[in-house]
């Protein structure tokens, strides 16, 4: 008889809740992956501070590279841009409980030269800062929120 109340249903709707890696894999949808890529890795911490998951500087131009090329200033931080093909090349995998973010990091110099940016720098390149990190937090515990909502089917 209880199943048959509001209360039931609102129980057999909490039972759906227990597959949390749907909630966790559904958070992160492509606005979410876009957001975490290009605004918080690429331009927040590569283009902008030029850092890496850290907090440390991945590098700075010399004064031979802004010889080379005068909109790379010396003493400035790498911005890992000079194409966009490394930009472009990145990407997250969603896991059961944890995300990969990833990218090509092979470099081809005008001269043939390959530089692996990974080996070169660290994979912390790709990676989200503490600060970066806490403002995922509350994106996916909002739309955490937003999906339990949806399955209780409350306000």
């Amino acid at each position: 008889m209880l199943m048959d109340t509001k209360l039931g249903l609102l129980l057999k709707r909490t039972s759906t809740l227990t597959k949390e890696r749907v909630a966790w894999q559904s958070a992160f949808d492509g606005k979410l992956k876009n957001k975490i890529i290009e605004e918080w890795i690429q331009n927040d911490q590569l283009f902008e501070k030029g850092i890496d998951e850290d907090g440390d500087i991945i590098g700075l131009y010399s004064e031979w590279t802004e010889m080379i090329n005068p909109e790379k200033v010396a003493g400035t931080p790498y911005t890992l841009k000079d194409t966009g093909a490394f930009y472009k090349s990145m990407f997250i995998i969603v896991l059961v409980d944890s995300f990969i973010i990833d990218g090509d990091g092979k470099k081809i110099d005008e001269f043939g030269k390959v530089t692996d940016l990974f080996k070169w720098l660290g994979e912390g390149i790709v990676g989200l800062t503490s600060e970066n990190r806490e403002k995922l937090k509350m994106e996916i515990t909002e739309k955490f929120i937003k999906y339990v909502k949806e399955i209780l089917q409350i306000d």
